[in-house]
């Protein structure tokens, strides 16, 4: 049982006949009416005030929530009372949520069944609930104040915000072209399946030409050729420790994981087949390649809530599964961050050893700190060292690519800001090339 603000104004205000019955002859009855009057009107209000279980209350939400975006919680409560109150409710919103209201106050008129709008942010991926509803409003009268815990619990999947980062990632593809890697298959006339007949460019393959048109036309006209289509693909992604180190707050394995749903989605939109193996010291997903939304869909409900391991990576394990999985030649995109010589030699091996038909290339993220550390002015001794160190970094991370580039794995740095569309471009051209 607890008061409200007006209750606790009465009390205060009750003062006043304690000062009255310092008046010689008035004793304490001005305050024992005062007080009396009090404890029955709020007897009154409490009697009067529909009791917590006569409340319906409900929480209503998209079972799907997009990453760093405001996303709305739809609160309804149905106000039993004859009379309007004032209610407050309490959400258990999960502690890697951002919300705009910690409590939602709000004003139910007589008998009505209100809806409230909350919004909450997610700042991770992955699978939360929510859980109880902490519920409490004031008495017809304002004297009283009652409360209850409503069991509401919930749950809500985290995806990375695909559409944010469509737009955001034109904006870099308006300067880099972000199919510029079937652009250029396309261009070279590189694939098995025609398309059309088009005027000869320098670039062409002469092997291309189309010698009856241009006998006809009188000027050199070559065959296009689609690039082949059916392909297989395939996306490993490391969840092993290597994928924690976070770059401006973002940890190696979100980038790799945000950037596999576009991955995916381009790769099945242009008519290919696309697969997923995530892993760490275990196989923890496994989704055979196939073709359309719900196939990308089926890769998203496994995609969303990859976390990282404290694990070493099982390489071995990996390549073995892909192999066992996929006997046909497919591209396997190894999202993870080499960590030295010795680690780039555990994947050559495990990938000569278990599945050496595929062809693999490794995706990582540049660090920026790195190569700003390694590009500063030395102003203090201190500099000096940091410097040295950044460059040896940025040399060892050179030479551990090396050893991939040379046993065969090919490898592609990128910066954050454009790790996506040189992925996908990466990915389109190895998939119209020749060697694949």
């Amino acid at each position: 049982m607890l008061f409200g603000k007006r209750f606790i104004i009465l009390v205060l205000a009750g003062t006043i006949p304690a000062l009255l019955s310092l008046i010689p002859g008035a004793g304490a009855y001005p305050v024992l009416v005062y007080n009396t009057l009090l404890l029955l009107f709020y007897a009154i209000d409490y009697s009067i005030t529909p009791s917590p279980d006569e409340f319906e209350i409900r929480r209503e939400m998209e079972k799907k929530f997009s990453l760093n975006v405001w996303n709305d919680v739809c609160l309804i409560v149905k106000n039993p009372a004859k009379a309007p109150l004032m209610i407050s409710i309490r959400d258990s919103v999960p502690k890697s949520f951002e919300t705009d209201k910690e409590i939602i106050t709000f004003k139910a008129g007589a008998e009505e069944s209100k809806t409230v709008l909350y919004k909450v942010k997610p700042k991770k991926r992955g699978e939360y609930s929510f859980l109880d509803l902490h519920f409490r409003y004031t008495g017809v009268l304002g004297l009283c104040v009652k409360s209850k815990i409503f069991n509401a619990a919930g749950k809500v999947k985290v995806y990375p915000n695909l559409e944010d980062m469509r737009n955001k990632n034109l904006i870099i593809a308006s300067r880099k072209k972000l199919t510029v890697g079937l652009q250029k298959i396309r261009r070279l006339g590189i694939g098995t399946e025609f398309e059309s007949i088009r005027d000869y460019t320098p670039a062409d393959d002469y092997r291309h030409i189309n010698w009856n048109v241009t006998a006809r036309e009188g000027r050199l006209f070559v065959n296009q050729y689609e690039p082949e289509r059916n392909r297989h693909i395939y996306l490993m992604i490391d969840a092993s420790r290597v994928m924690a180190e976070e770059i401006g707050g973002i940890s190696r394995l979100d980038y790799a994981v945000n950037t596999a749903f576009l991955v995916a989605e381009t790769i099945l939109y242009r008519g290919d087949n696309i697969g997923l193996i995530a892993f760490d010291n275990e196989i923890r997903r496994v989704v055979k390649t196939g073709k359309g939304m719900p196939h990308f869909q089926k890769l998203a409900d496994s995609m969303y809530n990859i976390g990282v391991s404290e694990a070493a990576a099982d390489y071995d394990e990996a390549f073995s599964t892909l192999q066992g999985t996929q006997s046909r030649r497919s591209l396997a995109l190894l999202f993870t961050n080499p960590a030295g010589i010795e680690h780039a030699r555990e994947i050559v091996t495990a990938w000569q050893n278990y599945a050496p038909g595929h062809k693999v290339i490794v995706l990582t993220i540049k660090n920026p700190v790195l190569i700003k550390e390694a590009g500063k002015r030395i102003d203090k001794p201190d500099d000096a060292f940091v410097k040295s160190a950044a460059i040896k970094l940025i040399d060892d991370r050179r030479r551990t690519f090396s050893v991939l580039e040379m046993s065969g794995i090919h490898v592609l740095e990128s910066s954050p800001d454009s790790f996506v569309v040189d992925a996908v471009n990466r990915s389109l051209t190895a998939i119209g090339s020749r060697s694949f």
